[in-house]
Protein backbone atom coordinates (compact mmCIF):
# COMPACT_ATOMS: atom_id res chain seq x y z
CA UNK A 1 0.00 0.00 0.00
CA UNK A 2 1.37 3.56 -0.75
CA UNK A 3 0.48 6.78 1.44
CA UNK A 4 -1.19 10.12 -0.40
CA UNK A 5 -1.70 12.90 1.83
CA UNK A 6 -4.24 15.14 0.73
CA UNK A 7 -2.64 18.23 1.33
CA UNK A 8 -5.67 20.52 0.11
CA UNK A 9 -7.71 18.68 3.03
CA UNK A 10 -4.66 19.28 5.49
CA UNK A 11 -4.49 22.95 4.62
CA UNK A 12 -8.76 23.28 4.72
CA UNK A 13 -9.88 21.04 7.08
CA UNK A 14 -6.96 20.48 9.83
CA UNK A 15 -8.88 18.18 11.48
CA UNK A 16 -9.06 15.62 9.07
CA UNK A 17 -5.38 14.28 9.51
CA UNK A 18 -6.00 10.72 8.60
CA UNK A 19 -3.92 9.34 5.72
CA UNK A 20 -5.77 7.58 2.38
CA UNK A 21 -3.75 4.46 1.61
CA UNK A 22 -4.10 3.82 -1.99
CA UNK A 23 -3.15 0.16 -3.86
CA UNK A 24 -1.07 0.38 -7.12
CA UNK A 25 -4.32 -0.91 -8.76
CA UNK A 26 -6.46 1.81 -7.44
CA UNK A 27 -3.68 4.30 -8.72
CA UNK A 28 -4.04 2.75 -12.51
CA UNK A 29 -8.14 3.19 -12.37
CA UNK A 30 -8.07 6.33 -11.37
CA UNK A 31 -5.02 7.15 -13.75
CA UNK A 32 -7.36 5.82 -16.58
CA UNK A 33 -10.08 7.70 -15.74
CA UNK A 34 -8.25 10.86 -15.37
CA UNK A 35 -6.14 10.43 -18.97
CA UNK A 36 -9.77 9.20 -20.65
CA UNK A 37 -11.46 12.93 -19.62
CA UNK A 38 -8.23 14.63 -20.37
CA UNK A 39 -7.96 13.12 -23.43
CA UNK A 40 -11.81 14.47 -24.71
CA UNK A 41 -11.39 17.61 -23.14
CA UNK A 42 -8.33 18.12 -25.45
CA UNK A 43 -10.27 17.37 -28.31
CA UNK A 44 -13.28 19.64 -27.36
CA UNK A 45 -10.50 22.33 -27.18
CA UNK A 46 -8.51 21.77 -30.35
CA UNK A 47 -12.25 20.84 -32.27
CA UNK A 48 -13.01 24.42 -32.83
CA UNK A 49 -9.27 25.24 -34.19
CA UNK A 50 -8.83 22.21 -36.02
CA UNK A 51 -11.84 20.75 -36.92
CA UNK A 52 -13.00 17.46 -37.90
CA UNK A 53 -8.98 16.70 -37.42
CA UNK A 54 -9.15 17.47 -33.75
CA UNK A 55 -9.31 13.63 -33.59
CA UNK A 56 -5.62 13.86 -32.96
CA UNK A 57 -5.97 14.93 -29.69
CA UNK A 58 -6.73 11.53 -28.67
CA UNK A 59 -3.37 10.59 -28.75
CA UNK A 60 -3.60 11.85 -25.06
CA UNK A 61 -4.82 8.36 -24.26
CA UNK A 62 -1.24 7.26 -24.98
CA UNK A 63 -0.41 8.34 -21.40
CA UNK A 64 -2.73 5.17 -20.26
CA UNK A 65 0.53 3.36 -20.19
CA UNK A 66 2.10 5.63 -17.56
CA UNK A 67 -0.19 3.93 -15.17
CA UNK A 68 2.08 0.54 -15.57
CA UNK A 69 4.92 2.50 -13.49
CA UNK A 70 2.51 1.77 -10.54
CA UNK A 71 2.12 -1.98 -10.61
CA UNK A 72 6.07 -2.68 -11.13
CA UNK A 73 6.96 -5.40 -8.77
CA UNK A 74 8.82 -3.81 -5.53
CA UNK A 75 11.26 -6.13 -3.84
CA UNK A 76 9.18 -9.42 -2.50
CA UNK A 77 6.26 -7.58 -1.77
CA UNK A 78 3.32 -8.19 -3.30
CA UNK A 79 1.58 -5.41 -5.61
CA UNK A 80 -1.45 -6.70 -6.41
CA UNK A 81 -4.07 -9.52 -5.20
CA UNK A 82 -7.11 -11.37 -5.58
CA UNK A 83 -9.44 -8.66 -5.09
CA UNK A 84 -7.49 -6.06 -7.06
CA UNK A 85 -7.84 -8.94 -9.97
CA UNK A 86 -11.38 -9.37 -9.56
CA UNK A 87 -11.80 -5.53 -9.14
CA UNK A 88 -9.90 -5.46 -12.54
CA UNK A 89 -11.69 -8.35 -14.05
CA UNK A 90 -15.07 -6.29 -13.44
CA UNK A 91 -14.08 -2.95 -14.32
CA UNK A 92 -12.80 -3.85 -17.69
CA UNK A 93 -15.78 -6.09 -18.25
CA UNK A 94 -18.01 -2.99 -17.88
CA UNK A 95 -16.26 -0.98 -19.78
CA UNK A 96 -15.62 -2.98 -22.52
CA UNK A 97 -19.74 -3.83 -22.78
CA UNK A 98 -20.01 0.00 -22.65
CA UNK A 99 -18.05 0.76 -25.32
CA UNK A 100 -19.49 -1.54 -27.57
CA UNK A 101 -22.85 -0.70 -26.75
CA UNK A 102 -22.35 2.84 -27.39
CA UNK A 103 -20.45 1.51 -31.02
CA UNK A 104 -23.75 -0.56 -31.87
CA UNK A 105 -26.12 2.20 -30.94
CA UNK A 106 -23.86 4.80 -33.13
CA UNK A 107 -23.57 2.50 -36.25
CA UNK A 108 -27.01 2.10 -36.24
CA UNK A 109 -27.72 5.88 -36.12
CA UNK A 110 -25.28 6.61 -38.57
CA UNK A 111 -26.90 4.02 -41.04
CA UNK A 112 -29.86 5.27 -40.30
CA UNK A 113 -28.60 8.79 -41.07
CA UNK A 114 -26.70 8.12 -43.99
CA UNK A 115 -29.88 6.30 -45.47
CA UNK A 116 -31.73 8.78 -45.62
CA UNK A 117 -29.45 12.15 -45.84
CA UNK A 118 -26.41 10.92 -47.90
CA UNK A 119 -26.98 7.56 -49.88
CA UNK A 120 -25.48 5.35 -47.59
CA UNK A 121 -22.36 6.58 -47.75
CA UNK A 122 -20.15 6.70 -44.40
CA UNK A 123 -17.31 8.96 -44.82
CA UNK A 124 -13.78 7.26 -43.08
CA UNK A 125 -12.92 10.63 -40.62
CA UNK A 126 -16.68 9.39 -38.90
CA UNK A 127 -15.44 6.02 -38.37
CA UNK A 128 -12.06 6.93 -37.19
CA UNK A 129 -13.85 9.20 -34.78
CA UNK A 130 -16.18 6.93 -33.35
CA UNK A 131 -13.04 4.30 -33.07
CA UNK A 132 -11.25 7.18 -30.93
CA UNK A 133 -14.55 7.81 -28.97
CA UNK A 134 -14.66 4.15 -28.79
CA UNK A 135 -11.30 4.02 -26.77
CA UNK A 136 -12.39 7.16 -24.58
CA UNK A 137 -15.35 5.27 -23.41
CA UNK A 138 -14.11 2.00 -22.56
CA UNK A 139 -11.08 3.51 -20.48
CA UNK A 140 -13.39 5.75 -18.98
CA UNK A 141 -15.70 3.96 -17.96
CA UNK A 142 -13.47 0.94 -16.94
CA UNK A 143 -11.52 3.89 -14.72
CA UNK A 144 -14.49 5.10 -13.17
CA UNK A 145 -15.93 1.71 -11.96
CA UNK A 146 -12.86 0.65 -10.53
CA UNK A 147 -13.00 4.24 -8.64
CA UNK A 148 -16.13 3.52 -7.44
CA UNK A 149 -15.10 0.21 -6.27
CA UNK A 150 -12.39 1.41 -4.50
CA UNK A 151 -13.76 3.99 -2.88
CA UNK A 152 -17.15 2.19 -1.92
CA UNK A 153 -15.26 -0.41 0.01
CA UNK A 154 -14.09 0.79 3.70
CA UNK A 155 -11.69 -1.76 4.16
CA UNK A 156 -9.51 -4.18 2.26
CA UNK A 157 -11.18 -7.31 2.46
Amino acid sequence: MCMVYYTLRLKYFPEMKERIYMSAMEKVAWTELLVSILAVIVVLILYPMFGSNAHAGFAVLGFLVCSLWFIKRRGQKVVIDERDHAIEKRSTQIGVETAWMATFLALIGIVFWTNYFNDGMVTTRLLTWLIWIQFAICYGVKGCVGVLTYRGQNRAS
